[in-house]
């Protein structure tokens, strides 16, 4: 993978935040970042760059659709790398994990209601909010200790 070929190919010069934040990315392909994190992350390898930078590079890796943002919720807004494939989002409410699920009949149904509406879709999110397998087990547990 050659970070300054796939951000030339997308029209982009590959200045040195644009490599940093594609390289961050695609050393991890499958997990989902915060600005915050990725300049904590990026910052802690002494390298210096202001958040205000970092945010315009990831506005613009998103603009040309090398990475994608997910809106999970009314202040939390994440950012993966754009593989190209459709996915939705599965959020824990309690420890904030993030699962990534595809069904082809969600997106079949997504298709067909924007054909109902003669609409062009651009771009879409689902994202399914409540608790996970652990944080249930977790509650239930602490239910169990504090009814004794």
């Amino acid at each position: 993978m050659n970070i300054h070929r796939i951000l030339e190919r997308a029209g982009l010069r590959p200045t040195l935040p644009r490599v940093l934040v594609l390289e961050f990315f695609h050393q991890h392909a499958h997990e989902h970042f915060s600005a915050e994190q990725v300049y904590k992350s990026l910052n802690g390898e002494t390298r210096n760059m202001s958040l205000g930078t970092l945010y315009r590079a990831l506005g613009l890796l998103v603009d040309n659709k090398l990475l994608n943002s997910v809106a999970l919720g009314e202040e939390r807004l994440v950012y993966e790398l754009n593989d190209g494939k459709p996915h939705d989002h599965l959020v824990c409410t309690a420890c904030g994990g993030i699962r990534e699920f595809f069904d082809e009949q969600i997106d079949e149904r997504q298709r067909a209601i924007a054909g109902e509406f003669e609409f062009e879709v651009s771009g879409r999110q689902l994202v399914l909010f409540g608790l996970c397998a652990e944080c249930r087990k977790g509650r239930v547990l602490v239910r169990t200790v504090t009814r004794k």
